[in-house]
């Protein structure tokens, strides 16, 4: 069987540079990832750019910070790598996401490094 765009799709958080500090100060495991914007920004190109050297598609997902704790709030859940993957891949699969109901495949030990 030939392989689908769903399966070459990674799910990628990201942050605007305004909204960094603000989203480090709440998180709970902040002390797990760089306090410094320019850090986490050459961290995360570096995976952008394994990513597709390794022919995969990628959808960006930027996190606001408003609407993410609005999102943690509703379900009770504390600011960390994990729950800040699993909002990027709901956002990535439809909720909110112009490319409807695309699959979306994530490793999340390599998505994990965008947050430390």
């Amino acid at each position: 069987m030939k392989p689908t765009v769903e399966e070459y799709t990674v799910a990628l958080p990201w942050y605007e540079r305004a909204d960094f500090q603000r989203l480090w100060e709440l998180a709970h495991d902040h002390d797990e990832m760089p306090s410094d914007y320019d850090a986490w920004h050459k961290a995360a190109l570096s995976v952008i750019n394994a990513w597709l050297a390794r022919g995969r598609a990628l959808q960006i997902v930027t996190i606001k910070p408003d609407g993410f704790l609005a999102w943690l709030e509703a379900r009770g859940l504390p600011n960390t790598a994990a729950t800040r993957l699993k909002y990027v891949e709901e956002k990535a699969s439809g909720a909110g996401s112009e490319t409807g109901g695309i699959g979306i495949a994530s490793d999340r030990r390599v998505l994990s490094r965008l947050d430390t």
